[in-house]
């Protein structure tokens, strides 16, 4: 890890990875997608925003979507992130919970000035993002990486719909000429 990331981990009480960690890091870090599975509470989530710190210090206009099913893991998640995020320092990568419950206000501010790291689910994802995709051009035109948490809920007709909108998504990237890695837990 460079030095900056190093005090992440040390600030963060994280002394060393598991093998799993480390192993999908290196194959995000390669630029291949990744399928995380593992049991809860086995650090999944450093799996994802690890890569994400560490590219924010080669690139700080580097943008990520993180995409969760339910909007209190992504109120998590965002805790999660900004508490990692805030041992970068001086400077660290912003994050923002955009989804129904976000104000219209609140929402368009994020349009508007994009945070690296938005936060969303895949209603909003079709619904907003993809929909208005000129609105998030800055956005869009910096993705690197793209972050589907619990992946195994979409299945069945929820499943076909979500597959829909991803291949939608991955169509919109390519016209701003961006091709993600995708990680799935």
């Amino acid at each position: 890890w460079p030095d900056k990331m190093q005090n992440v981990l040390e600030s963060a009480g994280i002394p060393k990875l598991y093998r799993h960690q480390a192993k999908a890091i290196d194959f995000i870090r390669s630029g291949r997608h990744v399928i995380v599975a593992t049991p809860t509470a086995s650090g999944k989530t450093l799996v994802y925003d690890l890569p994400v710190l560490e590219h924010f210090l080669a690139d700080p206009d580097a943008t990520a979507l993180y995409i969760f099913p339910l909007k209190a893991l992504a109120q998590d998640q965002l805790h999660t992130f900004e508490t990692l995020s805030s041992y970068l320092k001086p400077s660290r990568p912003t994050a923002a919970v955009y989804d129904g419950d976000t104000s219209a206000y609140r929402r368009k501010r994020v349009r508007e000035a994009p945070p690296n790291v938005v936060i969303t689910n895949p209603d909003m994802l079709h619904l907003s993002l993809l929909a208005h995709h000129h609105k998030w051009a800055p956005f869009l035109s910096r993705l690197h990486m793209v972050v589907v948490d619990e992946v195994h809920t979409y299945r069945g007709l929820l499943g076909s719909h979500v597959a829909q909108i991803f291949r939608r998504f991955h169509r919109i990237c390519g016209r701003y000429g961006v091709s993600p890695t995708f990680v799935f837990s």
